[in-house]
């Protein structure tokens, strides 16, 4: 009985629970009337924004039309989040019916192009931010169809008005972004005619904000380097005398005018990056040192280590005990920048030919080179860029050297090399190191074989035993890795050269020995080099056991370095 009285209230509970719960809630017939009024607001929003789109009389209606057809493209087309949007939003299929070709031509590109709106900023301004968006969102069949020559030309004219010498508004700001970025965006889509594409850069070297240079990036790499480099005299400068070639040289000239003028990062960033581009070409690197870019890059690539300086300065912390504090004053965009910057010494140093090399040594890269290294602020990127930057300059010959000895800059080659631990870092200081002794004459192998300053012409340091400790890092990395094979390479060459070089020196003070040899075999340098010559890469071994040969006469097999000892041979 007991029982049977509790199972009866616990139904009653749950009864009366459920029932609670269900009152709370509405019901579908009160949802009706909230889900007709929907329904209705959207059909109303629909036919309002179709009437006012097409009714040029009146202005104010249009523009609340066109710009809930922006929002409503972004939204639905550009992935952009529209429920923390304010103003009203279409739906997707009704947006969908609204952002066609024909309706875009009739209501927002001849209404321009026939000037209704000539009088109205705000109304010209919501027409450039859609035709924006319809280079951002819609088909390329779609762009193409709508962007003719005549509405280019209309663009063109809203690009002038904005760009003028006057007091800009807010509304005038943003026709001058939307139009530009138009114009960006067609770059990847059709070809603009030359004429206008002259124009509209005339235009844009007047402005030094991240549109004009976004703008000049996309027109170089996207149009301009690849029209001149097809061309198969485009390597030489000289026979570039056509309009490309004039385009890219009044382009070059304004960002090295932006990168002396500007201090904004964005936009200082995006111009490093440009330069990079135009820097894989000789021709490109003639344009660079001709507009003086070059220095104001080396100010950039500088900004940690002037950063640095006046710390130094300011606070008379003359001790590496306050570095920690002094990094929290280094902002990332510092690093960032400097890379940045370096990354387009450094591709100027691997891409050009050697009297290019010369004009750029004599700038003083490599004492600019050795500051970033000697500064114990630099990032890791930092570090690895610059040594990588200083084997590129030394590769070419000894009077490339010689530039290099005189910065300096073996001393903290080596001390990257040994103290540091990242890989690609320590690569690139070895890099650094070989690539510069492949090349040396007599006097300098001397120098570098002490590897220390010139204030110590004794030296403490033996390079021989610096190319062995090399040779042994190149044999416990990954053999596939192509910044190892690089290296391994570059030290082999160094190795021939110092032992050719060595052959010669004996001969001259009629020593019993190659002294340079002696050197290596006392630091196991012929085990290492055998090992070299088991070396997955055929060229490598190929090369390791010529060297072998030549100068030890056979490869000493590291393996069976004991065999006599274990066998009392």
């Amino acid at each position: 009985m007991v029982t049977a009285n509790r199972d009866s209230v616990e139904e009653d509970g749950r009864h009366n629970i459920g029932k609670s719960l269900h009152a709370n809630e509405p019901s579908i017939i009160d949802l009706l009337p909230q889900l007709e009024n929907g329904c209705q607001v959207r059909d109303i929003l629909f036919d309002e924004v179709s009437e006012a789109l097409q009714d040029n009389s009146r202005l104010a209606r249009k523009l609340e039309a066109l710009v809930v057809l922006r929002k409503s493209l972004n939204a639905h087309r550009g992935g952009i989040n529209h429920k923390g949007a304010v103003g009203k939003i279409l739906t997707k299929d009704d947006t969908d019916k609204l952002v066609t070709k024909d309706t875009i031509e009739e209501c927002v590109v001849t209404p321009l192009k026939t000037g209704v709106f000539i009088s109205d900023n705000a109304v010209k301004c919501e027409c450039a931010k859609i035709l924006f968006s319809t280079t951002s969102y819609l088909d390329t069949d779609v762009c193409v169809a709508l962007f003719d020559t005549d509405t280019l030309r209309s663009l063109l004219l809203l690009v002038e008005y904005s760009a003028g010498n006057r007091g800009n508004t807010y509304i005038e700001e943003e026709i001058w972004v939307a139009t530009v970025s138009i114009f960006r965006n067609l770059l990847m889509i059709i070809e603009i005619p030359f004429d206008i594409s002259r124009q509209l850069l005339n235009f844009v070297c007047n402005k030094y904000d991240c549109v004009a240079v976004d703008f000049c990036h996309a027109f170089i790499t996207k149009v301009i380097l690849p029209k001149i480099a097809q061309n198969p005299a485009a390597g030489t400068y000289l026979v570039q005398s056509g309009h490309h070639m004039h385009m890219c040289r009044k382009a070059t000239t304004y960002l090295a005018s932006v990168v002396a003028n500007v201090r904004d990062y964005a936009i200082l960033s995006k111009v490093c990056a440009t330069l990079v581009s135009i820097s894989e070409h000789k021709f490109g690197i003639d344009l660079l040192l001709e507009t003086n870019c070059i220095n104001d890059v080396m100010r950039l690539a500088l900004s940690v280590v002037s950063r640095y300086e006046l710390m130094l300065k300011d606070q008379g912390l003359y001790y590496h005990g306050k570095d920690m504090t002094m990094r929290e004053h280094i902002t990332p965009q510092n690093h960032q920048l400097s890379f940045e910057a370096l990354s387009v010494i450094s591709k100027v140093a691997f891409t050009a030919h050697r009297r290019q090399i010369s004009a750029l040594l004599d700038l003083g890269v490599a004492e600019v080179l050795v500051k970033v290294l000697n500064c114990p602020l630099s990032s890791t990127l930092v570090r690895t860029r610059s040594a990588n930057t200083l084997g590129n300059l030394g590769c070419e010959s000894e009077t490339e050297v010689q530039v290099i000895i005189d910065a300096d800059a073996f001393p903290i080659l080596v001390r990257t090399f040994q103290e540091f631990t990242e890989q690609n870092t320590r690569v690139e200081a070895a890099y650094a190191i070989c690539a510069c002794a492949s090349k040396a004459n007599r006097s300098q192998v001397g120098y570098i074989i002490s590897c220390t300053s010139r204030s110590d012409p004794l030296g403490s340091n033996t390079c021989m035993a610096l190319l062995c400790d090399m040779m042994d890092f190149v044999c416990k990395s990954d053999p596939c890795n192509e910044g190892n094979l690089r290296l391994c390479r570059v030290v082999l060459n160094a190795l021939d050269n110092i032992l050719a070089i060595g052959v010669r020196e004996s001969k001259i003070h009629k020593l019993p020995e190659n002294p340079y040899g002696r050197l290596f075999i006392e630091h196991q340098g012929d085990v290492k080099l055998a090992k070299i010559t088991a070396f997955p890469d055929y060229h490598i071994a190929t090369r390791a056991t010529q060297i072998s040969r030549i100068f030890f006469n056979r490869p000493r097999l590291w393996n069976s370095v004991n065999l006599e000892a274990v066998y009392n041979i």
